[in-house]
C-alpha cells in the first residue's frame, strides 16, 4: 500500500468519499476546502487531514478509525455517533462543533479551540486540555474522568456545569474561580 496526498484541492461530499475509496493506502488532505460537505457514513480511517478548512462538514455515523485533524478548522462540523477509535482533533478550532457521544478517551486535545462546542456524553476520560477554550461549551453527561483540565479556559460555570466536570482535574486557580462565581464571595490565603 502507497500512502496518497493530496494538496489545495476542493472536495464536496461525493468528491472527497471518491478520493478516500479509490486510494490504495492511507490519505492525507493538505490545505483542501471540503466546507459543508456531506459525510455521513463515509469511512475515513486512517485519512490525515492537515490545515483544511472543513466547517460544517458533516461525519455523523462516519467511521473514524486512526483519522487525524491537525491544524484543520472545523467550525459547526457535526461528529455526532462517529464510529471508530483512536481518531485524533490536534489544534483544531472546532467552534460550535457538536461531538455528542465521541470516542474521545485518552486523547490529547491540547491546543483546540472547543468554544459553545457540544460535547454531550463524550468520552473524554483521561483526555488533556492544555491551551483549550471551552468557554460555554456543554459538557452535560459527557465523561470527565481524569480528565486534565488544568491549562484550559473554562468560562463561567453554573452548578450544572460544576456537575459535569465531576471526575476532572484542575487547578487551585480555577476551583477558587468556580466558587467565587458560584458563591459570590472572595477567597484568599491568610498571608
Amino acid at each position: 500500500m502507497t500512502d496518497e496526498e493530496l494538496t489545495d484541492a476542493s472536495y464536496d461530499g461525493p468528491g472527497l468519499r471518491a478520493v478516500v475509496e479509490s486510494a490504495r493506502g492511507p490519505v492525507t488532505l493538505t490545505r483542501c476546502d471540503a466546507q459543508d460537505a456531506d459525510l455521513r457514513d463515509a469511512d475515513l480511517s486512517e485519512a490525515t487531514f492537515v490545515d483544511c478548512t472543513l466547517d460544517r462538514v458533516d461525519l455523523r455515523g462516519a467511521q473514524l478509525a486512526d483519522a487525524r485533524f491537525v491544524g484543520c478548522r472545523l467550525m459547526g462540523a457535526n461528529f455526532e455517533r462517529v464510529r471508530g477509535l483512536g481518531f485524533r482533533l490536534e489544534r483544531c478550532n472546532l467552534f460550535a462543533a457538536t461531538l455528542v457521544g465521541a470516542p474521545l478517551a485518552r486523547t490529547d486535545l491540547s491546543g483546540c479551540r472547543l468554544t459553545e462546542a457540544v460535547l454531550r456524553g463524550a468520552d473524554l476520560r483521561w483526555c488533556t486540555f492544555d491551551g483549550c477554550d471551552l468557554l460555554n461549551a456543554d459538557l452535560h453527561m459527557a465523561l470527565l474522568e481524569g480528565a486534565d483540565l488544568r491549562g484550559a479556559a473554562l468560562g463561567p460555570c453554573d452548578l450544572d456545569r460544576l456537575k459535569a466536570m465531576k471526575g476532572a482535574i484542575v487547578t487551585t486557580r480555577q476551583a477558587t474561580e468556580i466558587l467565587e462565581d458560584l458563591a459570590g464571595i472572595t477567597i484568599s490565603d491568610p498571608n
